[in-house]
């Protein structure tokens, strides 16, 4: 055939590229063979003409199958046993378990055995997770146990993909479905295990659009409609969780070590602020980090810089004047990116050029202040130029694979040295990964929300996780001014029960959550007055109502995005289901009595019932 196509160079290439795409998938669509040669369906139909192609129409199945391996056996340790035996008996008892195993405790190894179990009944199984990266890492480990029974579901598919993966769950040929929170909408016939691993994340919260509702909460109810079974699993569990358990409505399942034994990291706390007369690039990485790094390197080991703002300059202030670049549509101040050479809104989008000339005053005297994962990033590579440098961002994986092919990367130890934002946090497992660096506690635990020190340890704790997970040579250094914060010493002493008494402490005293039900009712319109009169008319009818407490009406913490004046009402509500129901009811009439009221027809009005 070869020898007979010389003289029509263009089919001979298709015969070429053919051979090649064959001998990886069996058969060729002729969409891919066109797309590998630039050449037109003419050209592939003259080949057909000659007998060398056959054409035929074939259910094509675009979802990714490497095959299930006949061997994959589940191995328990000692610990991972004793944690089994006491899930097995908590699920007898209970509908929910909560299973706290310590990070690399080998979680995932006991969640495939309770699958195979629920599999083996003629059951489905869900797996959630909170973050569409975490689906990566995980699916080669879940796909040589269940293969084609298996179907992975997230919003980086395209819409025809989301529609195959749908009649594959509707007609029972995927057993298990592993994804985000979307995962709990396809129409399974028959659940009978619900998996929320990371339950503590606030990923699992959907904020916008509506529904606004919480994973985690929704997988227990859709449990109870199947009469399923549901685990939490969790490193750093959540305090309704914990209170749940303490309230004996879920079942305990501890998993204290390691896989195999193996130490949890050492946390060593530096000072970020620099000592009298050493000048250190901006406090971004202290001298005891740069050193830390330096011995991992030479070590050839992997490090994670975690810092969670992108961007470049996080904002600009000029020095005289102090006036700072600000979203023309929001009420943010806009971050410098390098990568665009613009300024970024993180709101709406919007990127404006570079300012050098200060339009308040007419000074050029701009400066950057504070810094993001694009600055860390080229300070590495300035301060270790040798080394590997790649950052885990938004901005940074937007691609449909990029993320998947950073990870593999890093499983090849092609990257020495990974920095990013909170995408780097959750349960990602590299072993060669010795030492983490967290830039700036500060920032985590200076935020204006009731949950920040929850967040905070949360987050530390599992970044710290990503340390010596296969040999227990991990180390963490954490970069913070205010070194004696309550938080830092539990995550130094990876103390989650002292961490949990603080906080349920606070939290009954101030009447939030699990105390009560918040919910949060947020005003939105492109006039402020009329932003301000709705929620001001709701906050007054609220006060007819007794029982409950009434925060604001005020301005959300960022006041307007895209042109949209927000002001926000919060309603601490007790645990009283007759008087949630009122209350529900109440919200309603007055949401439809407001957006009635002449002049203010136009106004949203968006329940948030326990916002995250």
């Amino acid at each position: 055939m070869f020898s007979e196509l010389e003289r029509a160079p263009k089919q001979l290439q298709l015969l070429m590229a053919y051979t090649e795409l064959s001998v990886k998938n069996g058969f060729v669509r002729r969409q891919d063979l066109m797309e590998r040669t630039g050449s037109t369906a003419a050209q592939v139909k003259a080949l057909a003409d000659k007998g060398i192609f056959v054409l035929e129409d074939k259910q094509a199945d675009r979802l990714l199958y490497t095959g299930k391996q006949p061997d994959a056996a589940v191995v328990f340790t000692l610990a991972q046993e004793e944690a089994y035996t006491k899930l097995q008996q908590g699920l007898e008892e209970k509908n929910v378990a909560l299973l706290h195993g310590v990070t690399g405790s080998g979680k995932t190894l006991l969640y495939i055995q309770k699958i195979k179990e629920c599999l083996a009944t003629g059951k489905q199984a869900v797996f959630l997770l909170p973050e569409i990266a975490l689906t990566t890492q995980l699916v080669s480990r879940l796909m040589a146990h269940f293969g084609e029974e298996m179907g992975v579901y997230h919003s980086h598919f395209s819409n025809n993909e989301r529609v195959e993966i749908w009649e594959k769950v509707r007609k029972g040929d995927y057993k298990l479905v592993l994804g985000p929170r979307s995962a709990l909408w396809l129409p399974y016939s028959d659940i009978g295990l619900i998996i929320a691993d990371e339950e503590h994340d606030g990923s699992y919260k959907q904020k916008d659009p509506a529904p606004r509702f919480h994973a985690r909460d929704a997988a227990i109810y859709l449990a109870g409609l199947h009469g399923a079974k549901v685990i939490l699993g969790s490193a750093t569990p959540s305090v309704e969780s914990l209170y749940n358990v303490q309230h004996n409505k879920y079942a305990y399942v501890p998993l204290k070590e390691r896989y195999l034994g193996v130490k949890m990291p050492v946390i060593e706390l530096v000072n970020a602020q620099p000592a009298a007369g050493v000048p250190y690039g901006g406090q971004m990485i202290t001298p005891p980090l740069q050193q830390a790094i330096i011995e991992a390197l030479q070590n050839r080991r992997q490090v994670i810089l975690f810092q969670n703002r992108r961007g470049y300059a996080p904002f600009q202030i000029c020095t005289v004047c102090g006036w700072v670049p600000q979203c023309k549509n929001c009420a943010v101040s806009l971050t410098y990116h390098k990568s665009t050479d613009k300024m970024h809104c993180h709101y709406c989008g919007m990127k404006a050029s570079v300012i050098h000339t200060c339009p308040s005053c007419g000074s050029n005297r701009l400066t950057s202040k504070s810094f993001g994962t694009e600055k860390i990033e080229e300070e590495v590579k300035q301060i270790f130029p040798e080394a590997r440098v790649a950052r885990m961002d938004v901005d940074s994986m937007r691609g449909k694979k990029s993320m998947n092919e950073l990870l593999t990367k890093l499983d090849a130890r092609k990257i020495d040295i990974l920095v990013g934002t909170q995408m780097v946090v959750k349960g990602l497992d590299f072993a060669g990964v010795s030492l983490v660096g967290i830039l700036n506690a500060d920032n985590l635990l200076s935020f204006p929300d009731f949950r920040v020190n929850e967040r905070a340890f949360q987050l530390m704790e599992q970044v710290s996780g990503r340390a010596g997970r296969t040999d227990g040579a991990g180390r963490v250094l954490i970069q913070a001014y205010n070194l004696k914060h309550p938080v830092l010493e539990w995550v130094q002493a990876h103390d989650v029960h002292t961490f949990y008494s603080n906080e349920i402490q606070y939290s009954q005293y101030f009447g939030y959550p699990p105390f009560s039900r918040l919910i949060k009712i947020i005003f939105k319109h492109a006039d402020e007055q009329k932003a301000t009169i709705g929620a001001e008319l709701m906050a007054k009818a609220l006060t007819t109502l007794d029982g409950l407490t009434v925060q604001g009406p005020g301005p959300a913490i960022v006041p307007r995005v895209r042109n949209m004046y927000i002001m926000e009402i919060w309603i601490k509500c007790p645990r009283d289901g007759k008087l949630l129901d009122n209350v529900k009811t109440f919200l309603k009439e007055q949401k439809q009595i407001i957006t009635g009221t002449r002049g203010l027809n136009s106004i949203q009005v968006l329940f948030d019932v326990d916002p995250v």
